[in-house]
């Protein structure tokens, strides 16, 4: 199975209208998005679940996305 690498596209002083939408399904566009913050030394990826279809990706975050994140509620 191949597995593609997605990269955040919201910048940490975005609006948080720009930040769901980053993180909206790219399967059914749904905004509907659980999402959950994993960051290690290095790397930190949110971990996003769509609502409405179930489909499930790690999406890679910059130091900057992941702080934005990480002060913001789910």
């Amino acid at each position: 199975m191949e597995e593609t690498l997605e990269l955040a596209s919201f910048r940490g002083d975005d609006d948080p209208s720009l930040v769901a939408a980053a993180l909206a399904c790219r399967a059914c566009l749904s905004g509907d998005v659980d999402w959950s913050l994993l960051i290690d030394d290095f790397d930190a990826e949110a971990i996003c679940r769509c609502r409405a279809c179930g489909y499930a990706r790690a999406v890679s975050l910059t130091s900057e996305q992941a702080l934005r994140l990480a002060l913001q509620d789910a």
